[in-house]
């Protein structure tokens, strides 16, 4: 049995980038994976301290609820990560996330637990999903330290409308294929 584990890093529960990562969580489930989600905004946890205490062990040093989830990254064969972008970039959650996946990166920036599938969701405004492609390129560089290779990533356009990813049904089963696809991962 695969195992998936999606972030939420929007503030909005039901909106554009809830609604695709329901859907990829959908395909996963009824395709047998085990899944684990977390929605950012409603964890406790810390920006990363720099203490370095990641680099004598495996594990961070901060002990909130994010440290749980890096725990399920670990043992992950895919990675889900949504985020709506907000004045050019993710938002400040999955940022400080990305700095908390430190202790995911071993010796000499290989990975020290093996690769994962990634799936990356955006929301935008902006009509033209490649406006920020540059930004989530400059984000992707930093996957291969953490193990992740990059398996797809999904941009939501319009989505100042919290509906626009609801009613897209092409997009719907897009993200649930997307999830189908992760539950089967080759070994």
């Amino acid at each position: 049995m695969k195992k998936v584990v999606i972030f939420n890093g929007s503030p909005r529960m039901d909106g554009n980038t809830a609604t695709i990562l329901k859907m990829i969580e959908r395909g996963a489930r009824e395709h047998h994976a085990e899944v684990k989600s977390y929605t950012l905004f409603k964890m406790k946890f810390m920006a990363c301290q720099g203490c370095f205490g990641c680099r004598m062990q495996e594990d961070c040093m901060v002990n909130d609820e994010l440290k749980k989830a890096l725990s399920d990254v670990k043992d992950a064969d895919a990675v889900v990560i949504g985020s709506p972008v907000y004045f050019m970039q993710v938002t400040g959650p999955v940022k400080n996330m990305y700095d908390r996946f430190f202790p995911l990166i071993g010796e000499g920036g290989a990975p020290r637990f093996g690769e994962k599938k990634i799936v990356t969701v955006y929301s935008q405004d902006h009509e033209d999903p490649d406006m920020f492609r540059m930004y989530f390129d400059y984000l992707a560089v930093l996957f291969p330290g953490f193990g992740f290779v990059q398996e797809e990533r999904v941009v939501c356009v319009g989505a100042n409308n919290p509906e626009t990813a609801e009613k897209d049904g092409e997009l719907k089963r897009r993200a649930y294929e997307i999830g189908r696809r992760l539950a089967v991962l080759e070994s």
